[in-house]
């Protein structure tokens, strides 16, 4: 078994614990390096990721592999960075061609920091689970090979306005809204104004123009989709 390579020297799966626990557990479980190069990946990883059974992975980065999701791989990496920089690491739902069936879907993914001795971060942990049901406004309508992440890119929005925002690119009314997350209509109006005056835009179409610039447009909050999908939270 190959080593973890990283900037603070060589870093062996041998050290990992529980290592034999994901070899044996039935959910897709894999291991990647701070150079986001994969490290360990046990057999329902395999089937979930589509990896060729001759295919050797270890040491390859997420576009070396003949995949549909590997053209993803600058959102995996971010994903990456991301959970590196959180003890709780970080969550998306990613789209695309997955398992031994090869089914356009979507799956939940958590990544978690990987930690030596001297408390450096030396890679990531992640396992992966089907979304098997979504309740939220039509998000997976027009499924289409995406990662969708459930930690917001930027941190001047309260939760609620999170929420809010979700619905508003999505040109649903505020009514609707309000609706939705039982408030008043004019709670959400006031809540919109906020945010306007928060990113200095004046109209929806301003809104959606800063969400598609900072990656707000492919987050969906957490509290949205708890009651939904079937997570082991």
């Amino acid at each position: 078994m190959k080593n973890i390579f990283s900037d603070q020297g060589n870093y062996s799966l041998e050290n990992l614990p529980l290592l034999t626990f994901l070899e044996k557990s039935k959910i897709p479980w894999a291991v990647k390096s701070v150079e986001s190069r994969f490290a360990f990946v046990n057999e329902p990883a395999k089937d979930f990721l589509r990896i060729p059974n001759r295919f050797d992975f270890e040491g390859r980065l997420d576009e070396d592999f003949p995949t549909p999701w590997s053209e993803m791989a600058e959102e995996y990496r971010a994903h990456d960075r991301k959970a590196e920089c959180s003890p709780d690491g970080a969550e998306i739902i990613t789209t695309s061609y997955f398992t031994r069936h090869a089914v356009l879907e979507p799956w939940y993914c958590h990544k978690f920091p990987i930690f030596d001795a001297e408390n450096q971060v030396t890679g990531t942990l992640f396992y992966a689970k089907k979304v098997n049901f979504i309740s939220i406004y039509d998000f997976f309508d027009n499924l289409k090979p995406s990662v969708i992440s459930l930690n917001p890119p930027v941190d001047i929005f309260t939760e609620r306005e999170l929420e809010i925002i979700f619905y508003a690119i999505q040109k649903v009314s505020a009514k609707e809204i309000a609706v939705k997350l039982n408030i008043s209509h004019r709670t959400i109006e006031n809540r919109l104004f906020t945010i306007y005056n928060k990113i200095e835009v004046n109209s929806i179409n301003g809104l959606i123009e800063y969400c598609h610039t900072v990656g707000l447009n492919n987050y969906v909050p957490k509290k949205l989709i708890r009651e939904g999908v079937n997570f082991c939270w």
